[in-house]
């Protein structure tokens, strides 16, 4: 598999497209904005997009969701803990931070921890990592790792909105530094990373 990033959106939202390229099979993670770049970057790639996966339902990483799907006609994932999200512009944060409305679709499968879902030949690996959200997950792809807001290059997500909580992403970070990630660490923003870098730079890991 490999791991296409895109920033889209005024906040700088890391998207990704993961793709099989034995069966051009692609998953696109966190369709922030820019449905039209997203939509462009896929076909350049002659890739076929299996599902839409979520590490977490809020605003800034769902923009592009319903025209994504409208036209696509992907399966939508999201972990079972913040699909209440998408129906909620409070709890998605996009009534606070920007004042608008926005109807965003239903999932079509809710995730849990453990789950793997199935692109061509490869698998990805589901990780419940709460705090950010209660719903927040990683995605492991092979040796690489897709963290989301729950992880950033020497620093974390944030844990003072709705749902969030200090103790629980401390919890979920304890179980990343566990992981056996021999590959990059990509982010919902900023800079991708390792975990050897994290070990040594991030204080919330070392």
């Amino acid at each position: 598999m490999k791991v296409f990033k895109y920033s889209v959106g005024l906040m700088g939202t890391n998207a990704y497209i993961v793709l099989d390229e034995g069966t051009m099979e692609a998953a696109l993670i966190d369709p922030g904005d820019e449905a039209d770049k997203l939509l462009s970057a896929l076909e350049s790639k002659g890739a076929s997009l299996n599902c839409i996966i979520l590490t977490h339902a809020h605003f800034d990483h769902i923009l592009a969701l319903p025209e994504i799907k409208e036209k696509t006609g992907a399966s939508l994932l999201v972990h079972a803990d913040d699909a209440p999200m998408l129906a909620d512009n409070s709890l998605n944060l996009l009534s606070r931070f920007s004042g608008k409305d926005a109807a965003f679709p239903s999932p079509d499968r809710l995730l849990s921890d453990g789950d793997t879902v199935k692109l061509g030949s490869s698998e990805i690996t589901v990780i419940h990592t709460p705090g950010h959200t209660p719903g927040s997950i990683c995605l492991s792809v092979g040796d690489d790792l897709i963290s989301g807001d729950t992880l950033f290059r020497e620093s974390i997500g944030r844990y003072d909105f709705p749902g969030g909580d200090f103790d629980t992403i401390m919890a979920s970070l304890q179980r990343i530094k566990a992981l056996p990630i021999k590959g990059k660490i990509y982010p919902g923003h900023g800079m991708s990373t390792t975990l050897e870098h994290e070990l040594s730079y991030n204080t919330y890991l070392i």
